[in-house]
């Protein structure tokens, strides 16, 4: 570290390494009575700041830190920033109803529930819970008062003769038509019954 003057004021000046991933030395200029720095450079890169037109130690006028503006807690700001959002977003929706179609825009797509895990499996009832990336898909034992599992996505439960059944998907919206398939191919020709669509746990049945 050197004691030098820049831009009139007694200034230390050091040059930094580079920091991992910056090829350059970054030389720094710091005010010694205020402390405050006054100047970088890396002269390899040809980039840099400094002050042009410094006073130190000026009476400042205590009516600049004053704000006479509104004051908003941090909440209170999210939830601005949140009604700001979502206007802009209900602007764009508007002018897509307005503009293209006003229609529910749903389209059909294949949802694979072959498992690429099936981390619980009991050789003697049968039971089991099987999954992909995107879907789960489970079976017990029928009971007399049906089985549903505590999934956090929705899902749907039926029962066969012999079994109660759960599936769900992460990624798709699962419907009547797209579980019909389901059992189709899991059971053709076993009798349904007990089939309803449950929500996330707290909320209840959905459909």
């Amino acid at each position: 570290m050197e004691e030098v003057e820049f831009v009139g004021r007694a200034c230390w000046t050091v040059e930094l390494a580079p920091p991992p991933g910056k090829p350059m030395p970054l030389r720094i200029w710091v005010d010694i009575e205020s402390g405050q720095m006054l100047g970088y450079r890396s002269e390899e890169a040809g980039v840099g700041a400094q002050f042009v037109d410094l006073e130190v130690g000026e009476d400042i006028d205590d009516a600049w830190f004053v704000w006479d503006g509104p004051v908003y807690t941090p909440e209170q700001h999210q939830q601005m920033l949140k009604e700001r959002h979502e206007a802009v977003e209900r602007a764009q929706t508007d002018w897509f109803a307005e503009t293209v179609t006003a229609a529910p825009i749903v389209v059909r797509v294949p949802v694979n529930f072959t498992p690429n895990a099936v981390p619980f499996h009991d050789a003697d009832s049968g039971a089991f819970d099987a999954m992909s990336q995107h879907t789960m898909l489970s079976r017990r034992p029928r009971s007399e008062e049906g089985w549903a599992p505590r999934w956090g996505a929705v899902h749907y439960v039926w029962s066969t003769p012999g079994w109660d059944w759960a599936a769900a998907a992460h990624d798709a919206d699962l419907d009547d038509e797209a579980i019909r398939q389901l059992q189709q191919t899991l059971h053709s020709d076993e009798p349904i019954d007990r089939q309803r669509r449950i929500g996330p746990p707290g909320r209840g049945k959905v459909g």
